[in-house]
């Protein structure tokens, strides 16, 4: 008998000989002895999974084409409903439905091929209003039974049974090996943090009552403001200004005094060092202490400008009556969202208060630290990404984002550095001060063979995987690990793309194989 054939296209995969159910096809009751050859055919297609045994066929007879059939996302077994068998050869079309399964996910049909040679052989399975087709590949029809006895059939591939009815119990998953872009990436948590110049806080210089700006309205939290807005105002308490007036003027004439001291010290030090009297250290000296007199010179007039201004004063006395200071006014020094108001309209406001704290969300730097050992195994080009909580991975790079700083110098008492990076926050969802996890990549694999992690099991200490080659057969693989992203894992040797790997019940299978246990398909139909 030759072989039959599936195609590629279906992901069919087909295996003949006496490995696997070898029962006679009337009872498929896997009595040992002398057992006739069966011929196995597995295929995975459209959502099902479809194992069928039978003899070889004799013209004009009924073979029983013992036929399990999956669900491929229940992993279950069909229960019920009928399934048809649609055989032809050339022009001939003949179907034989079969109304139910004789129990659960195994059908029982007696197909009848009306004349010998190759017939093409396709089940139907109603499924959401449709039929969906598996191909079930080229059947060879004896015209006798001396031809059918004397049939050949290949070896059936090798491995450990796992039988339908084991698989269904434990909902038994094989997948097909696939190629993935991989990257390996270490977890650190962190924490959000204002860019700097992305946030400030206008402070109350001196004590006083919180006013509206002219013609405007005190800012809410929440609300947007420009760099240099006006915000409010702020009329300082008759005491204190007063005594910071006077205190101006006070740091103003001794910033005088010593300027002009200063100043004096100096043409007088540089006109000896032109006469050689005075060293030219003594020069630089004399230069240094006038450069520091002016600096605080012009500071000392800075504030008493502004006081004075405020004040309306002309001479150097205080204001004599409570109003006759005006207000100072509060500006936003950087362009964001008023974050918190120390201070409601009216009220007096202590000075070093903040009056009001401006954050800018749209660019934020994330802070991790990275355990001294674990430094070398991030590249200087190493890409980021951050997640909260469970949510999605969100990439820093892809997102106009990139890494700020390494630090420099390892704590003494952690044994970490920070690592730094700036992300786009431009929907806000991040906020200040939020702790995240940052996944820094370490290595990646382009077009990566890789199974999830739940088909690797471990034995005697190294990594194995198990491979369905048939319905009720499956190989046990050694394999070589590679990187891991997530739940996926690379596999460098021991598994080719297309193979299907358990995903689902692999342990299950390899405690059945060491258990000595496993039936030469012992189940009976």
């Amino acid at each position: 008998m030759r072989s039959h054939t599936i195609p590629l296209a279906l992901l069919a995969a087909l295996t003949l000989g006496g490995a696997g159910c070898r029962q006679s096809a009337s009872d498929h009751g896997h009595e040992h002895g002398e057992e006739a050859q069966t011929a196995q055919i597995t295929v995975w297609t459209n959502g099902y999974e479809v194992f069928a045994e039978h003899q070889a066929p004799v013209a004009g007879k009924a073979t029983t084409f013992i036929t399990h059939v999956t669900d491929l996302r229940t992993l279950e077994p069909r229960r019920e409903g009928m399934v048809k068998f649609v055989m032809r050869q050339g022009e001939i079309v003949a179907e034989h439905p079969q109304a139910a399964p004789a129990r659960a996910g195994i059908y029982l049909p007696g197909i009848i091929f009306q004349t010998p040679g190759e017939w093409q052989l396709t089940l139907l399975i109603p499924a959401d209003g449709t039929n969906a087709p598996v191909e079930l590949g080229t059947i060879k029809v004896h015209a006798d039974e001396h031809g059918a006895a004397h049939a050949e059939f290949p070896e059936a591939p090798e491995g450990l049974s796992f039988l339908k009815e084991q698989q269904w119990k434990i909902l038994t998953r094989a997948e097909p090996v696939t190629k993935r872009r991989l990257v390996e990436r270490i977890v650190l948590p962190a924490t959000t943090m204002a860019k700097p110049g992305f946030s400030a806080s206008v402070v109350a210089p001196v004590a006083g009552q919180l006013l509206t700006a002219p013609g405007g309205e005190l800012p809410l939290p929440g609300q947007r403001v420009e760099a240099g807005q006006l915000l409010a105002l702020l009329r300082p308490s008759f005491s204190e200004a007063a005594a910071k007036f006077a205190d101006s003027e006070g740091e103003f004439a001794r910033a005088k005094a010593a300027f002009e001291k200063a100043e004096l010290n100096y043409e007088r030090t540089k006109k000896l060092a032109d006469q050689q009297a005075k060293s030219e250290r003594e020069l630089q000296e004399a230069e240094l202490e006038l450069q520091t007199a002016r600096a605080s010179f012009e500071a000392a007039a800075a504030l008493r400008s502004t006081y004075r201004q405020l004040s309306g004063a002309n001479t150097n006395a205080p204001p004599k009556q409570a109003d006759a200071f005006g207000s100072l006014e509060l500006r936003a020094p950087v362009t964001g969202i008023v974050n918190q108001i120390g201070a409601g309209l009216g009220e007096p406001v202590p000075a070093d208060r903040v009056v009001f704290q401006i954050l800018n969300p749209e660019v934020i730097w994330i802070e991790a630290r990275v355990p001294e050992a674990s430094l070398g195994r991030i590249p200087n080009d190493a890409d980021a990404s951050f997640a909260v909580g469970g949510s999605e991975l969100v990439s820093i790079e892809a997102s106009g984002g990139r890494r700020v700083f390494t630090g420099l110098q390892v704590d003494p008492v952690t044994r970490t550095i920070p690592l730094v990076y700036e992300a786009r926050n431009g929907t806000n969802e991040l906020r200040i001060g939020q702790a995240v996890s940052l996944h820094v990549e370490t290595s990646r694999a382009e077009d990566a063979i890789a199974i999830p992690d739940s088909a690797i099991v471990e034995e005697a200490g190294n990594f194995v995987a198990f491979v369905q080659v048939s319905g009720e057969t499956f190989e046990k693989r050694e394999i070589t690990l590679g990187i891991r992203d997530g739940h996926w894992v690379q596999v460098l040797d021991g598994l080719h793309e297309g193979e299907r790997v358990v995903t689902r019940g692999a342990m299950a299978i390899r405690l059945a194989s060491v258990s000595g246990v496993i039936p030469a398909h012992g189940h009976a139909h």
